[in-house]
C-alpha cells in the first residue's frame, strides 16, 4: 500500500459536515463566554480594590461560578454522562471482582474493563467496511509479496493471515441492512408508545436530546457502505478461504482445513474452499474426505480443471478408503449382531441358576502416559499384557457350533484359557463345545504316556500334565455376596426366585460385572477399538473414555478404602470334576466370564506350586457330578 493510500479518507457526507461545524460552533461560542466573564472579573478585582484579605476569596468564589457555568454548558451540549451511565461506573468500581486496567495481568481482565474497545474506536473511527477492505487488502499484498519473494520468507504468509484475521473481526462489527431495518422499526414502535404516555417536561427535553442522537446516529451509518446478510456472509467466506491458503503455503494442514470449513459455513458455493479443504485432507492422509471435498466442490462447478485434476490424482486411494470404511461397517455390524446373540444366548435360561454370568476387566492399566509404577510392583506393560482388551487379543467371540446351525437346540463353542502357573505357560483353545466333557478335552491336550516316554510339552521336564495326574480350577471372581441378592417369592404355592443384580464397587484390577447387554456390547466395541480395528482416531478416543472410567474406579476405591493398594484378598477357586461338562461350568453360580474367555487353570497335583497356589487361593468348594437317585 502507498503513502497516499494510507492517507485516503473517507469525505464525510453533508449533515455529517454540518453535525462537526454546529459542535464547533458550541465550543468557540463556550470558549468566549469564558474569556469575557473571565475579563469582567478582573476590571471588578480591579475597581473594587482594597486592603482586606477577602479579595482572594472571591477571586476563587468566581472561579469556581464560572467553572459551574462552563461544566453546565458542557452538560446541556450532550457531553458528561449519559443517563445511566455514571451509575453503571460507580457499581462497576464498587465491585469486589473489577480491576482497574492499570494492575490488570491478563488479556480477559484487560477486556473486561472495556479500555481495549476504548482504543480501537480510537484508533479505527472511521466505516468498519472500509476498515475491513483495508485490512482485506493488506492480506492479499502480503500475500502477493510472498508469492513474489525469491528466499521464500514465510512471514509475508503470517502477516497476510494476521490481516485476514483483522478483516474477519471488523465484518463481524457490520451490522447487515436487514437487521438495521429491524432496529429501525423497533425504535419507533418504541417511540411511538413513549410519545403517548410521556408528559413531564424535563422527561420530554431528555427524549428529544435521545432523539438528536439517534437521528445524528443514523446520519453517519447512512454514510457507511451498506451490505446485505448475503453480501456480508461471501466476504467472510472469502476472507476464511484466503486464511486457509496461506495456510496452506505454510503447510499447516490442520489449520487450512479448519478455515476452509469456516469459509463453507458462510458460503458452500466458495469452490476454491472446497479445493483447499481437499488438499489439507490429501496432505494428512485422509483420503475419502477428501474424495468427499472433491465431489462436493464439483457438485458446485463441474468444470472446475483444478479438483478435476486434484480427482482424477487421489481416484484410486479414494476408492480404496471406501471400500476399507464400507468393510469396517459391515464388520462392525457383524460383531453387534454377534454380542447381541452371545448375550441372548447367555441369558435364554429362565431359571437364575442356568443362565452364564460375564465380566470385563479394565482395559488399559493406566489413566495417563506418564504414569509412574513402583519398581517392586506390577509394571504397567505386564498389566497390559495381562488384562489387555481382549486377552489373547483374538476377539473371538463365543459361537453356535457350524453343525447345529439348523436345530432348534443349537450347540455353542466357547474360547477357553488354560493356564499352568506352576510353568508360566498357557494353551488359547479357540472352540469349546458345551456340551463336551473335560475329561475328553483333557485327554486330547494331556493324553497319558508310558514310563519312558515324554509329554509333547517341551517345558514338561518331569512328565507331569498327563490327564489323569492334573488339578483343574476356575477362579470365582464376583462372589455371590456382592454380585447379587436373591429374594423368595411364594406364589400359587410355588417357589420362584428373582435374581435382582446390583452394580457394585470393585478393585480397578478386579472383575466387574456386565449386567446389561449395552454394557457388553460397549466393551466389546471398545476393545476393538483399542486393537485398531476402526481407525486411530477410533483407538484414542476409546482409549481416553477407558483412561476416564479407570480413573472414576480409582477415585471411588479410594474414597472408600483410602488407598489403592488396600487390595483385596486373591479370588477364590472352585475346583473341577474331569466329568463335567463346559456347560455345567459356565451356570454355576459361582462363575462369571471375563472378557468372553473362559478361563481355567491346570497344575500337577504333586507339583509344590500346587500347594502354594491353594495357600493364596482359597477352594470354596468342588463342581462334580450329583449322583443319580433311584
Amino acid at each position: 500500500m502507498t503513502n497516499n493510500d494510507k492517507e485516503e479518507k473517507i469525505m464525510p457526507t453533508a449533515s455529517a459536515s454540518n453535525a462537526t461545524t454546529a459542535l464547533q460552533q458550541h465550543h468557540d461560542d463556550l470558549m468566549r463566554k469564558m474569556e469575557t466573564a473571565g475579563e469582567q472579573w478582573k476590571k471588578k478585582e480591579k475597581n473594587t480594590r482594597s486592603d482586606n484579605d477577602d479579595d482572594d476569596d472571591d477571586d476563587d468564589d468566581g472561579t469556581d461560578q464560572l467553572l459551574q457555568q462552563a461544566i453546565e454548558m458542557a452538560v446541556q451540549q450532550g457531553k458528561g454522562w449519559a443517563p445511566g451511565e455514571k451509575e453503571e461506573y460507580m457499581k462497576r468500581i464498587l465491585d469486589d471482582d473489577f480491576i482497574p486496567p492499570m494492575f490488570c495481568s491478563t488479556q480477559e481482565e484487560l477486556e473486561r474493563t472495556g479500555l481495549a474497545e476504548a482504543f480501537a474506536a480510537l484508533q479505527y473511527d472511521d466505516d468498519p467496511s472500509q476498515v475491513m477492505l483495508d485490512f482485506k487488502k493488506k492480506g492479499t499484498d502480503a500475500f502477493l509479496d510472498g508469492k513474489r519473494n525469491q528466499v521464500h520468507n514465510v512471514q509475508y504468509y503470517r502477516d497476510a493471515i494476521n490481516h485476514y484475521y483483522q478483516a474477519i473481526a471488523w465484518a463481524q462489527k457490520i451490522e447487515p441492512i436487514e437487521n438495521q431495518q429491524a432496529m429501525q422499526q423497533q425504535q419507533n414502535s418504541t417511540t411511538t408508545n413513549n410519545g403517548t404516555v410521556d408528559n413531564n417536561h424535563d422527561n420530554t427535553t431528555q427524549y428529544n436530546k435521545n432523539k438528536d442522537d439517534k437521528a445524528t446516529q443514523q446520519n453517519l451509518h447512512q454514510q457507511f457502505q451498506q451490505y446485505t446478510e448475503q453480501e456480508l456472509d461471501n466476504i467472510k467466506s472469502t476472507l476464511y478461504s484466503n486464511a486457509a491458503l496461506c495456510h496452506l503455503q505454510l503447510k499447516n494442514w490442520g489449520f487450512c482445513k479448519s478455515d476452509s470449513d469456516k469459509a463453507l459455513t458462510f458460503n458452500d458455493q466458495n469452490v476454491k474452499a472446497w479445493f483447499r479443504k481437499a488438499k489439507a485432507h490429501q496432505m494428512l492422509f485422509e483420503w475419502e474426505e477428501a474424495g468427499n471435498a472433491i465431489d462436493r466442490g464439483l457438485a458446485v462447478e463441474s468444470d472446475n480443471k483444478d479438483l478435476q485434476k486434484l480427482s482424477q490424482l487421489l481416484q484410486d486411494k479414494v476408492r480404496k478408503a471406501r471400500l476399507a470404511r464400507q468393510k469396517r461397517e459391515r464388520i462392525r455390524a457383524e460383531r453387534v449382531a454377534h454380542v447381541k446373540q452371545v448375550w441372548k444366548h447367555c441369558n435364554a435360561a429362565s431359571g437364575s441358576s442356568s443362565i452364564i454370568k460375564l465380566g470385563r476387566v479394565a482395559l488399559v492399566a493406566s489413566v495417563s502416559d506418564d504414569d509412574d509404577y513402583d519398581d517392586t510392583a506390577e509394571s504397567a506393560e505386564s498389566r497390559e499384557s495381562r488384562w489387555h482388551h481382549h486377552f489373547p487379543h483374538t476377539g473371538v467371540l463365543p459361537s453356535p457350533n457350524e453343525d447345529s446351525s439348523g436345530s432348534s437346540d443349537q450347540q455353542w463353542t466357547w474360547p477357553c484359557l488354560f493356564l499352568y502357573p506352576s510353568h508360566s505357560q498357557s494353551d488359547f483353545v479357540e472352540k469349546f463345545a458345551e456340551e463336551e466333557m473335560l475329561a475328553v478335552r483333557m485327554a486330547e491336550m494331556f493324553p497319558e504316556v508310558e514310563e519312558g516316554d515324554e509329554t509333547a510339552m517341551p517345558w514338561d521336564y518331569n512328565q507331569e500334565f498327563q490327564c489323569s495326574n492334573l488339578a483343574v480350577y476356575f477362579e470365582v471372581n464376583c462372589p455371590d455376596d456382592e454380585a447379587s441378592s436373591s429374594m423368595s417369592d411364594k406364589t400359587n404355592k410355588k417357589d420362584t426366585t428373582t435374581t435382582i443384580v446390583t452394580k457394585t464397587l470393585v478393585h480397578p484390577d478386579s472383575v466387574e460385572r456386565l449386567l446389561d447387554q449395552a454394557s457388553a456390547m460397549r466393551f466389546f466395541e471398545a476393545s476393538r477399538a483399542l486393537k485398531g480395528d476402526e481407525g486411530p482416531e477410533m483407538a484414542n478416543l476409546a482409549k481416553a473414555v477407558e483412561r476416564k472410567r479407570l480413573h472414576q474406579q480409582r477415585k471411588a476405591w479410594k474414597k472408600k478404602h483410602g488407598s489403592l493398594w488396600a487390595v483385596p484378598d486373591p479370588c477364590p477357586v472352585v475346583r473341577v470334576h474331569p466329568a463335567m461338562t463346559l456347560r455345567d461350568i459356565l451356570t454355576d453360580p459361582r462363575m462369571v466370564v471375563a472378557n468372553f474367555v473362559v478361563t481355567l487353570v491346570v497344575i500337577p497335583e504333586n507339583h509344590p506350586a500346587h500347594a502354594e497356589y491353594l495357600k493364596e487361593h482359597k477352594c470354596v468348594g468342588i463342581l462334580q457330578p450329583k449322583d443319580n437317585e433311584p
